[in-house]
């Protein structure tokens, strides 16, 4: 079976001008006996990772690419913009076009689109391989005479010839070729793919309509992916050149295989450098970790009773951070949230599992004492983790900018970027874009607007409120309309960046992933989950936490500073007996149903409440009413309900199970947080491979003969099985 490889083409990354899943390329390549794929996206190669990532799984080759625009002049503002597709050879040249697309980003070059100058393109190393593109080529657009033309065309390593039956097209194609007589340039026949199929074709020029988009002539062009015999056909019925010439041009496409190198990508986790080198910055965290420790004792933050159970703590994070070289990321969080504290900035208390570190509380990463509220460690890190740390940061949003600017200033320009978003067209969002063409096409149709018009915006609004009450009869009740709505359905639409996100990086971040301008700070072209996914680098989330802008207003206003959990009395009856008059300021309370759920306990410490926040989550209702009327729950052993005594006997936290196993079942941290997560997942292999382990060490803390002790122990594993879908984090 023939095929040919298709480099110019479009998904929905080339945001408005294509409605198809780059997933959709791939599967057709595969099935079409491809060697490799070059998903030429407008302008940025957004999200290119991921493409990476799809295309080793169906095992061919990704081909690193972008169709980039092109100025005369970055001198005068003018919206000339020409296309040229360029793509990577190697990975020398995947990183020098990442810094062009990065650098044709920066306010200097942007005009209506992020380009590039004609110097700048000429100036491109051999490690990158460039073809004329479309009919936006300065090769089509410039006059013959232009003085760069020659210069220009030379420079090309193809010259881009297209099957498109259009008049320009035609002569396009026959000057192209004239010049590869001339030049000796090669031709190479681009399909300028945009859709997938002739329904997602429709689509697109349904989403184009939708937002006033159009591309003159080239609306008409069919862009669809091609079979090779459907390519010969077009090439074919063209009638523009010999039938030698386009065939030879089409087998020009895979040569693209054989010239391009398979692109590396390193996912190995990257934390930031702080100074200068990873053996350093360990060195300087234990210096920063010993000093503060020491303090807090000192001043009595940490009492005396506490000192030796955090000693014994810190010296196994210490252990664990080494052993997983997290220590600098640590590090870097102290020196960050400290920095915001020097400042004045208020900061929350802990978010998620970092409030079970002894090192965070002491390095003032959190205001929250682990050995004073029970929280657990290895939830937040063992010496077996895979993924790199993560922490979230509560902040108010007036401060964040300030943040952001400090973590730019301290880490410097090339190694930090603010995170990437993408809008998709959801449910309703389908069919206000559906609606808003059709509407439309039927004005240019009848001649005018009129009260007739079924897609009316009258009428979509009761459409949606339809589609809200009954999805499937509406569809089928208004099929012209939702005959487009499983192919717009999530496609990607708008790039924005993420509000929270920062990542702070060991290596430079334009070459290596490529960035963009988003109001003069760096955004990387990739999302969070190609970040995690496939990055390793390391990201920061400041969060807006409304309770902390509350707080620190309030405090304010009386003249006190923002309070350190050390510094209240959580004891205070007065105080918890004036929270059931107000929800006010309470966290996770704001809600009627939460404020009533919460006056039904009448909590008189933190844990009576966070027990509470717990059962008000949906997976808590098995057991809400029984836990908020104080009905004491018996477990197969006592042992175990003195476990769980502080929860009034009931399962609630996903750190009551790894302290079943590893305070009753002996196993060690990282074992006993890796079967939580495998009972989670449902991996029973896992959890059968321990259950030796699990049931040795419960017999030996259990007074009962084996048998009955073996049985409670897996009658609770059961009871954990079973609840792992609603434990609390």
């Amino acid at each position: 079976m023939k095929s040919y490889t298709m480099y110019h083409c479009h998904s929905y990354y080339s945001l408005l001008d294509s409605a198809t899943k780059y997933q959709d390329y791939i599967e057709l390549a595969v099935r079409d006996g491809a060697k490799a794929l070059s998903i030429s996206e407008h302008g940025k190669p957004l999200n290119w990772t991921e493409k990476w990532g799809a295309c080793k799984k169906a095992g061919i080759k990704y081909i690193h690419s972008v169709e980039l625009y092109l100025t005369e002049s970055l001198d005068n503002k003018v919206r000339d913009n020409y296309h040229v597709v360029l793509m990577a050879r190697n990975m020398d040249g995947l990183r020098e076009l990442n810094e062009l697309v990065s650098r044709s980003c920066d306010e200097d070059h942007f005009y209506y689109v992020n380009r590039i100058s004609f110097d700048e393109f000429l100036n491109m190393s051999d490690n990158i391989i460039s073809t004329s593109a479309c009919l936006a080529s300065p090769l089509n657009r410039l006059p013959t005479t232009h003085p760069r033309y020659m210069e220009l065309a030379q420079k090309y390593d193809f010259l881009e010839i297209q099957g498109h039956s259009h008049e320009d097209q035609v002569l396009f194609n026959k000057r192209l070729f004239d010049l590869s007589k001339q030049l000796g340039t090669p031709l190479i026949a681009g399909t300028d793919t945009h859709s997938s199929s002739k329904y997602m074709a429709e689509c697109r020029q349904v989403l184009l309509e939708a937002k006033r988009k159009s591309y003159g002539d080239e609306d008409s062009f069919d862009l669809t992916y091609k079979t090779y015999p459907e390519l010969v056909e077009m090439f074919s019925r063209q009638a523009a050149l010999p039938e030698a010439v386009y065939l030879e041009a089409i087998e020009n496409t895979n040569r693209l295989v054989e010239m391009t190198d398979e692109i590396i990508l390193d996912t190995s986790i990257k934390y930031p450098i702080l100074y200068g080198t990873r053996e350093e910055d360990s060195k300087k965290f234990v210096e920063t970790v010993e000093r503060k420790f020491q303090d807090k004792l000192d001043s009595g933050v940490i009492s005396e009773s506490q000192k030796n159970a955090f000693r014994a703590s810190i010296d196994e994070e210490m252990r664990v951070f080494q052993k997983l070289k997290m220590d600098g990321f640590m590090l870097s969080m102290s020196e960050l949230i400290s920095w915001c504290k020097d400042q004045g900035m208020a900061i929350g208390t802990a978010r998620g599992s970092v409030g079970g570190s002894r090192v965070a509380y002491v390095t003032d990463i959190i205001d929250l004492n682990p050995e004073t509220w029970h929280t657990v460690f290895s939830r937040f890190c063992n010496e077996d983790r895979e993924e790199i740390g993560d922490i979230d940061i509560d902040c108010v949003e007036t401060d964040r900018p300030a943040i952001f600017k400090h973590i730019i200033d301290r880490f410097g320009i090339e190694k930090t970027a603010r995170v990437a978003s993408f809008g998709t067209i959801k449910e309703k969002g389908v069919i206000d874009e559906v609606g808003r063409c059709l509407s439309s096409r039927w004005i240019d149709m009848m001649g005018g607007n009129s009260s007739d018009n079924p897609y009316s915006l009258k009428n979509i609004a009761e459409i949606k409120a339809e589609f809200d009450s009954d999805p499937e009869g509406t569809k089928k009740k208004y099929p012209d309309l939702f005959y487009y709505y499983d192919g717009l359905l999530n496609v990607i639409i708008s790039q924005s960046v993420h509000p929270a996100g920062m990542v702070i990086s060991p290596i430079t971040l334009r070459d290596n992933y490529g960035v963009f301008n988003k109001d003069g700070e760096p955004c990387l072209m990739l999302d969070m989950e190609n970040i995690h996914d496939y990055t390793g680098l390391a990201k920061y989330d400041f969060l807006i936490l409304s309770t902390v802008t509350r707080i620190r207003d309030a405090c304010d206003l009386i003249g006190i500073k923002y309070p350190k959990t050390n510094e209240i009395d959580w004891n205070d009856e007065a105080v918890w007996d004036d929270m059931m008059t107000s929800n006010a300021m309470l966290f996770q309370f704001e809600s009627p149903f939460a404020f009533d759920c919460l006056k039904k306990m009448r909590p008189r410490n933190i844990f009576d409440m966070s027990l509470v926040t717990a059962c008000i989550r949906p997976t808590g209702a098995s057991y809400r009413d029984d836990l908020l009327s104080r009905k004491i729950h018996k477990n197969p052993s006592p042992i175990i309900d003195k476990l769980l005594e502080n929860n009034l006997g009931y399962l609630v936290y996903q750190e009551d199970t790894i302290a079943f196993l590893q305070q009753i079942c002996g196993l060690s941290g990282s074992a006993a947080d890796n079967i939580r997560r495998a009972i989670g997942r449902k991996q029973r292999d896992r959890l059968d491979a321990a259950m030796p382990s699990i049931l040795e060490g419960y017999c030996s803390k259990s007074d009962k003969p084996r048998e009955q002790a073996e049985q409670e122990a897996k009658e609770f594993l059961q009871v954990i099985e079973d609840s792992a879908s609603y434990q609390f984090g």
